[in-house]
């Protein structure tokens, strides 16, 4: 032990001079110890001198260094796959028996002479000791970072790995760099392929529409079948929908079998694909799976309603009848009654007219808040017109109509014309009230009004927003049958003539967020991953609002319903809701702003995985090339007695001594104060006793 001081060491001799004259002065100058036996004084000089003494160093700060010799064993991290394909092989009882019982010995044995830290891992990495096999994807690749970083400056003297070398995500561990480490490993599962038909892939797309076939093309391989057919059968609800009998492919071969299925219902729509059973298959699970798609009418249905026939209708019509996503219905207003709810766009050529008022479908409209498109024509009732509330009023100054070309405003930006701005310069004129126009609210023009070669301010196509939201459109003349020709005649086709209608129309038919309580969620989660939803809520500015407590009722398909709580994030809220189990679940959020509720509803499906089963034959390549890569060996499971050996007998992987010095302040020594005070009180005592006091 060796000590220091804070100040310099020569005070040490004024600390023991000064504690000898202390203890002189007291009993030899004193004349009350003159007549005291010679030896006693000495004996209380010596008791004064060492207490004194030491309190004297105590003020010097004095600090001792004190060293000891620690022995680390070293670290053997045993990392085991709990993923599912190691139980698709025919020892798959072995695996979930006797299996456990030897690792938990081979475990024990390791425990003395390593510092043992058990891992598992599948698609991540845990601590649990429960092995059950039940992983949903294995990525072995994930382990050699996670252990590096965890034991980074320690005796970390070799990992031992148990697993069959299949992975199914992340990279393979093969090619990881900084692994300086052994890593040894038992090979589980069974490298010989067992008779297995299996569906390894379905490839989809992720929306169909209403009323269309899509295609599925199912990805299958068959391993030692002897059989030369199977069947493969898809359901909905529970009912067959499709049933085919296809060839299997040769061993080890892989084959695509192409259907198409019919979607006859709107919304998320599982189906299953099953392949038919074969006898003594190694493994069922892999002739299963599932796939969803999200089945939307997409089409929005479009009212072309007319006062008479004109050719302006079938060049509309031509216009959009080839886009998917709309639904066009030609009508005329004489002998039309349906309601406007069944429309989601109205054009209306030459209505209101001096024959047909239209006030009913027209009052339908407003308090439906349905976009609409007006054409203006000869037959076109002005008063009626002004009367509709569209935001624009027509002051006609007689019944004369003009010829008006259209002159493009080039600070038009409210959406992308689809066309070349040369489109809008050989377009014929169309046919106008010699009016003046007014707008009651903000107007976007596209086309101004040129007559006889003079640009007015008077618009041919303005749009405008109402206050409910939805958008209005004014074709301020009749004739757009001839831009159709006009595109003929200079470009062949029909082509840009049927983009401005349809631009023209999509900007119509998209509407402003009306919904306060705006909710986001994905309508499938898989079952490993977390589902995850997003809120938010605007006030009549249409700002966000933070603060809110929002809450989530979930249904699942046994009516069974769990309550959930909203976090703010931001401005926003978020819920995580864990992982959940495969299945349809519905939910409700509810909110409540300025004493009112507002409620959101929706559903999802959480969609089952299996991919751990589409490859059943264990890679043990990847553990001996591991195995090569870090000088270390592969064992098998009926070899597990020799891993301690082996492992022991490795010369890097040894015991850690290193010698930790500490520095310590005497004054932490609580004994050296019960020192100083029984040398204090000895003295005390001896002098009371022997008659000094």
């Amino acid at each position: 032990m060796q000590i220091y001081f804070e100040y310099p060491k020569y005070l040490i001799l004024v600390a023991v001079a000064l504690a000898a004259a202390t203890s002189f002065l007291l009993y030899y100058k004193d004349k009350l110890y003159k007549e005291l036996a010679k030896w006693k004084k000495i004996l209380m000089a010596s008791l004064r001198f060492v207490f004194v003494l030491i309190i004297l160093l105590l003020l010097l700060n004095p600090i001792f260094k004190s060293s000891e010799t620690i022995v680390q064993k070293p670290i053997l991290a045993v990392v085991q796959d709990n993923s599912a394909s190691i139980l698709l092989n025919k020892d798959s009882v072995y695996y979930k028996n006797q299996y456990k019982t030897e690792l938990n010995k081979l475990l024990a044995d390791l425990k003395n002479r390593f510092d043992l830290r058990y891992l598992q891992f599948d698609e991540a990495i845990n601590t649990d000791t429960v092995l059950n096999f039940k992983g949903q994807l294995t990525n072995i690749s994930s382990i050699f970072p996670e252990i590096i970083s965890s034991y980074a400056g320690m005796n970390l003297g070799a990992v031992l790995i148990a697993t069959d070398g299949i992975f199914n995500s992340g990279e393979n561990p093969v090619y990881l760099n900084n692994i300086n480490f052994p890593v040894y490993s038992i090979a589980l599962g069974d490298t010989i392929s067992q008779k297995d038909l299996i569906l390894k892939d379905i490839m989809h797309n992720h929306i169909a529409f209403l009323g269309n076939k899509f295609p599925v093309r199912i990805l299958i391989s068959a391993e030692k079948c002897l059989e030369k057919e199977s069947e493969i059968i898809v359901t909905k609800d529970e009912k067959i929908i499709y049933k085919e009998k296809f060839e299997l492919p040769e061993n080890s071969k892989q084959k695509y079998i192409d259907i198409e299925l019919f979607a006859d219902k709107v919304g998320t729509q599982q189906y299953s694909v099953e392949l038919k059973k074969l006898d003594l298959e190694i493994s069922y699970e892999n002739n299963f799976a599932d796939f969803i798609i999200n089945i939307v009418d997409n089409r929005n249905k479009i009212l072309l309603l007319a006062n008479s026939p004109h050719p302006d209708l079938g060049a509309i019509q031509y216009a959009l009848k080839n886009n998917p996503d709309f639904e066009l219905d030609v009508r005329y207003i004489y002998d039309f009654n349906e309601s406007m709810k069944n429309y989601d766009l109205v054009i209306l050529h030459q209505l209101p007219s001096v024959q047909f008022a239209a006030t009913t479908i027209l009052s339908e409209i407003k308090k439906n808040s349905i976009p609409s498109l007006y054409i203006i024509g000869a037959n076109t009732s002005i008063q009626a017109f002004n009367s509709v509330e569209t935001g624009m009023k027509i002051v006609a100054n007689s019944n004369k109509m003009d010829d008006a070309l259209g002159s493009l405003n080039l600070n038009f930006v409210a959406f992308e014309l689809g066309v070349d701005q040369s489109f809008f310069k050989y377009l014929s004129p169309l046919k106008v009230n010699f009016a003046d126009y007014n707008f009651e609210n903000e107007a976007k023009i596209l086309l101004y009004q040129s007559i006889n070669g003079v640009k007015t301010t008077k618009p041919l196509i303005a749009f405008v927003d109402d206050n409910l939201g939805s958008k209005l459109g004014v074709i301020c003349g009749e004739g757009i049958w001839r831009w159709r020709l006009d595109d003929y005649k200079y470009n062949s086709d029909h082509e840009s003539f049927n983009a401005f209608i349809n631009k023209t129309v999509q900007y119509l038919l998209v509407k402003r967020i009306k919904d306060k309580l705006n909710v986001e969620f994905k309508q499938i989660y898989n079952e490993n991953e977390p589902v995850l939803i997003n809120a938010s809520f605007y006030n009549e500015a249409f700002d966000l609002v933070p603060n809110l407590d929002l809450s989530l009722v979930l249904t699942n398909e046994e009516g069974k319903e769990f309550t959930y709580s909203f976090l703010n994030f931001g401005n926003s809220y978020r819920l995580d809701m864990g992982r959940l189990e495969a299945g349809k679940y519905k939910f409700n959020v509810e909110t409540k702003f300025d004493n009112r509720i507002y409620e959101f509803a929706g559903q999802f499906l959480v969609k089952s995985i299996n991919i751990e089963s589409l490859i059943t034959t264990a890679n043990h390549s990847v553990l001996h090339q591991l195995a090569e890569k870090t000088n270390a060996k592969v064992f098998y499971p009926n070899e597990m007695n020799k891993i301690r050996e082996q492992i022991e007998a490795d010369q890097n992987i040894a015991d850690v001594a290193y010698k930790n010095e500490k520095l310590h302040d005497f004054t932490d020594l609580y004994l050296l104060f019960f020192v100083i005070l029984l040398f204090a009180a000895v003295e005390w005592g001896l002098r009371k006793f022997w008659g000094s006091y």
